[in-house]
C-alpha cells in the first residue's frame, strides 16, 4: 500500500533534487566529467573530461554507513520500493550538500538489489538484508559436480522470478518518481568470473581450471549466455538497445587467479561481453590487477580501469596505454579513516607525481563506520578538503 506521508516526503526530496541539479555548484562539478561510465549505477562512476584544468575526485560511503548517516533500517529500504526511493533521494542530497567533492547531482536513481542479485536470477537465493547490512550473495552453490551444469537453464527474462520482481519494483518506482526522476533498471554488469566462483565455489573453480578446462569453458559460456539473455530482455522491456557497460570484477585478483588463468578462461568472455555491448566504459576490480593489466586493456572499447590500493600504481602507469583512464582508489581505512591530514596530503601528492600527465581520477569509497559515525565523517570531510587544496 502507498504511504501518503512517504509520497509527500518523496515529492519534497525531488523538488530539492532539481534545485540542486540547476545550482551553480552542480554546474561546476559537471564540467569535470565527460559522461557516466556505463549505466549510472549505484556506485556512480564518471569518465573525466579530457583537457580539464583539475583532477576530479569523489568520496562515497558504503550502504551500511549511509544507513547510519540517514538512520535507516536496510530491511525496510530493501523491502519496500517507496522506502528505497526515499533512501536514495536522501542519500544523493546529503552527499551533494555535505561532500564538497566533484560528484555532480543527477536526476537518476538506479535500482540496486545488493551483491548476489545476478546469482539469484540463476537460482542462488540472496542472504536477506539486515538492519545495517544490505542483501548479500547467497551461500549455496549450484554446481557441486560438473555434470550439474547440464541441468541449469539460461533464465528467461519474462518468466524468471527475480526478473519479475525487478520489473514490479521498476513500475512502482516509476509511478512514485513520475517524470521528474529517471529510474534505471538494473543491468547484468558483474563479470563472469565472480558469478562462476559463486555458482561453482571458489576452491573447486580454481581446481577446475587446472584439471578440467573444458568444463570451465562450458561454465563460462553458459554464464555469458545468461548475461546476454538478461541484457536482451532488459533492452526489449525498456524499448532500448544494450549500451556500453560498467563491468564489476572483484574476483579478477592476483593471487586468486594467475595471469594465465585470466588470459585463457576469463578474458575471452569479457571480450565477448564488450563486443556485445559496444565497449566496456569501466572495468572494475578491487583486487590486485597490475600483473593482468596488459591483457585487460586489450578489451575492445575499454575506457577506464579501477586501480585499487592493492594494485601497484607505478606499474599500472607504466603498463597502461596513454588513452586508458586510471581511476585511482585509496584504502578507506589506512589512507583516510586512520590517516592524519598530513598523511592524506602525502598520499595524494604521491599519486599526482606518479600519474603526472595521465588522464586519471581519484576516489575514496567503501567507507563503513570504523570508530564512530561522527569521527569517521570528519575524516572523510578532511580528505575532501585535502583533495580540493591539491587538485583544484
Amino acid at each position: 500500500m502507498n504511504d501518503p506521508q512517504r509520497i509527500n516526503r518523496i515529492q519534497t526530496l525531488i523538488d530539492q533534487l532539481h534545485k540542486g541539479i540547476t545550482s551553480t555548484e552542480n554546474e561546476k562539478r559537471k564540467v569535470n566529467w565527460d559522461s557516466f561510465a556505463g549505466l549510472p549505477g549505484i556506485f556512480v562512476r564518471h569518465l573525466p573530461q579530457k583537457g580539464g584544468n583539475k583532477i576530479p575526485f569523489i568520496a562515497d560511503l558504503d550502504r551500511e554507513m549511509w544507513a547510519a548517516v540517514l538512520e535507516a533500517d536496510l530491511r525496510e529500504v530493501y523491502g519496500d520500493p517507496l522506502c528505497y526511493l526515499e533512501f536514495e533521494l536522501r542519500r544523493k542530497l546529503f552527499a551533494f550538500q555535505n561532500f564538497l567533492d566533484d560528484n555532480p547531482l543527477t536526476d537518476r536513481v538506479t535500482m540496486w538489489f545488493g551483491v548476489g542479485f545476478c546469482e539469484s536470477v540463476l537460482g542462488i537465493p540472496q542472504e536477506p538484508a539486515q538492519a545495517t547490512q544490505e542483501p548479500w550473495v547467497g551461500k549455496n552453490r549450484l554446481i557441486g559436480d560438473p555434470i550439474d551444469l547440464d541441468s541449469l537453464e539460461v533464465p528467461d527474462f519474462m518468466i524468471n522470478e527475480r526478473a519479475r520482481f525487478a520489473r514490479e519494483w521498476y513500475e512502482r518506482l516509476k509511478s512514485a518518481a513520475g517524470e521528474d526522476v529517471e529510474i534505471v533498471f538494473p543491468e547484468w554488469d558483474f563479470g563472469p568470473l565472480g558469478i562462476a566462483t559463486h555458482v561453482r565455489g571458489t576452491e573447486d573453480f580454481v581446481i577446475d581450471c587446472i584439471e578440467d578446462g573444458d568444463f570451465v569453458h562450458d561454465l563460462m559460456s553458459f554464464l555469458y549466455e545468461a548475461k546476454v539473455s538478461w541484457s536482451k530482455g532488459r533492452a526489449a522491456h525498456l524499448g532500448c538497445q544494450p549500451q556500453t557497460l560498467y563491468l564489476a570484477n572483484d574476483d579478477v585478483n592476483v593471487p586468486l587467479i594467475s595471469p594465465e588463468v585470466y588470459r585463457y578462461f576469463v578474458f575471452p568472455y569479457e571480450q565477448k561481453i564488450s563486443r556485445y555491448h559496444g565497449g566496456i566504459d569501466y572495468w572494475h576490480s578491487c583486487g590486485r590487477i597490475d600483473p593482468l593489466l596488459g591483457d585487460v586493456q586489450q578489451l575492445p572499447g575499454l575506457k577506464m580501469v579501477h586501480i585499487s590500493p592493492w594494485t601497484n600504481l607505478e606499474k599500472a602507469v607504466e603498463i597502461a596505454h596513454p588513452d586508458l583512464v586510471l581511476e585511482v582508489v585509496l584504502h578507506p581505512i589506512d589512507e583516510v579513516l586512520k590517516a592524519t591530514p598530513e598523511q592524506m596530503t602525502g598520499k595524494l601528492e604521491w599519486i599526482r607525481n606518479v600519474c603526472q600527465d595521465r588522464l586519471y581520477t581519484v576516489r575514496a569509497d567503501a567507507f563503513q563506520v570504523y570508530t564512530t559515525l561522527e569521527q569517521d565523517l570528519e575524516k572523510v570531510w578532511t580528505w575532501i578538503e585535502r583533495c580540493r587544496a591539491l587538485f583544484g
